[in-house]
């Protein structure tokens, strides 16, 4: 701006000689002033010296509009700004993410604690179970045993009756452990149907040899 200023200015100062220098010879030739040079050397003296033209004139009178310094300082800034809050919301969007995974992460990790406590939970029901089944066979294979010396000692005809009146899986615990003779003698009194249903449990749950 202000180097427009100056270049109006000189524009001005040019026009004003150039009008004084038309007067002053047309004095001379009318011999009106008999020191016309002293008006010329007095018109000189006050014309300031010249200025360069400014870089964006390209014609007197025709001056090229400079963008100023502070709008393109303004303009730079601007795009530093939106940088600025670009980065940062790259960056907040890169933190959520990060949150979002370590927090998933953690309740994996929780998860997978809760399934392997279940199933450490889960085998050690199955042992205790295992055990009490294996305890209570054992127990149940005992009494078999007791109560097949028990028939044994028993007439066949009352111990057949006896074995008639029990449940299947009963008589055939007791049948198993009795002697080969002994069970031989009591199974004829012992009604068909009830003697198959014995066999049949026997086999079922593989039973064993019978003593001799």
């Amino acid at each position: 701006m202000k180097k427009l200023l100056i270049g109006v200015q000189i524009l001005i100062l040019v026009l004003i000689l150039t009008k004084v220098a038309s007067v002053v010879g047309f004095i001379q030739k009318s011999d009106i002033l008999p020191s016309a040079n002293l008006l010329t050397s007095l018109a000189q003296a006050q014309q300031p010296p010249a200025t360069p033209a400014p870089a964006s004139t390209s014609v007197v009178g025709s001056v090229m509009p400079v963008p100023p310094a502070s709008e393109a300082s303004d303009g730079s800034l601007s795009k530093e700004r939106d940088l600025a809050a670009a980065l940062l919301a790259k960056k907040n969007e890169l933190d959520n993410r990060e949150n979002a995974l370590r927090t998933e992460e953690q309740r994996l990790l929780a998860l997978r604690k809760e399934i392997t406590d279940k199933i450490a939970l889960l085998k050690s029901q199955e042992e205790k179970l295992t055990a009490v089944l294996e305890a209570s066979q054992t127990s149940d294979v005992k009494k078999y045993k007791e109560m097949a010396k028990v028939y044994e000692a028993t007439p066949a005809a009352k111990a057949g009756s006896m074995l008639e009146k029990l449940d299947i899986k009963t008589a055939a615990g007791i049948t198993m452990n009795m002697k080969k003779d002994k069970a031989g003698a009591i199974w004829g009194y012992i009604s068909p149907q009830k003697a198959v249903e014995i066999t049949k449990e026997i086999t079922r749950s593989g039973g064993g040899k019978q003593t001799e």
